[in-house]
């Protein structure tokens, strides 16, 4: 990923193998535990994350007066690769914990190989990866562990929302939120409504501000068969209610 149109003179490399369920054949695959691939979608960057990569450097200047100003601490869910939590290590010097969290062991294997090439084998203690299986207590308690058994001021999903259940999720994002958190989540819009998961977030969070993201086709995410301009929705909430 080359971060350089966008502001940011560093380019990623990110190891992924788009989802498929054919035989890993590559060495930088060598992480799958079986031959076969499950259908992980961790595995593959998505249009949400690079979305929202090209948000954080474009904006970096305003957001470190503010959402990742200095000492706040930050969850991703999800990460899959973790592209959007490195590049708030690169851009945020500042920030007192990120945590990058993710569901699936293979998804954090390939996630940690992706850290090592990136950031090299010696990682700033300020980041952390992690299994978050929503709505799983232990998985919830241990990670709020790592941010010194505190909720956290940031959390961050970029397309997190392809499951058509998604109570999980919003139970998972509400225990590890505080009153003064900032969620803010990317969706790239598919078949299903989002109608269902936007109503939750609002009896939840007393302020849910959407905005629309694009892409232009050579930004978009290089596993793409038909690369076209896309339109990313993104939802900032704030004002958790109060229980």
């Amino acid at each position: 990923v080359d971060c350089r149109p966008w502001g940011l003179d560093k380019r990623f490399t990110i190891l992924q193998d788009h989802a498929t369920t054919s035989p890993a054949k590559e060495a930088t695959c060598s992480w799958a535990t079986v031959p076969g691939r499950k259908w992980e979608f961790g595995h593959t960057l998505w249009n949400g994350a690079l979305v929202m990569t090209k948000s954080l450097i474009e904006r970096r200047h305003v957001l470190a007066k503010g959402m990742f100003s200095e000492g706040r601490s930050v969850l991703e869910l999800g990460c899959g690769q973790p592209l959007v939590s490195m590049v708030l290590l690169e851009l945020f010097a500042g920030l007192g914990k990120i945590v990058a969290t993710d569901g699936s062991e293979e998804v954090l294997l390939a996630a940690e190989a992706n850290v090592t090439a990136n950031c090299g084998p010696e990682r700033n203690p300020k980041f952390v990866l992690a299994p978050l299986f929503w709505g799983r207590q232990h998985d919830i308690s241990q990670v709020r562990a790592l941010n010194g058994n505190n909720n956290f001021d940031v959390i961050l999903g970029s397309d997190v929302t392809y499951a058509e259940e998604f109570d999980e999720l919003v139970d998972t994002i509400v225990e590890l939120s505080h009153a003064e958190t900032e969620v803010w989540i990317t969706h790239e819009p598919r078949q299903r409504s989002v109608e269902p998961l936007l109503a939750r977030l609002r009896r939840e969070f007393g302020i849910v501000e959407e905005r629309e993201l694009r892409l232009a086709k050579e930004e978009t995410a290089s596993g793409a068969t038909d690369r076209k301009d896309v339109t990313i929705l993104s939802w900032h909430c704030t004002g958790k209610v109060s229980r």
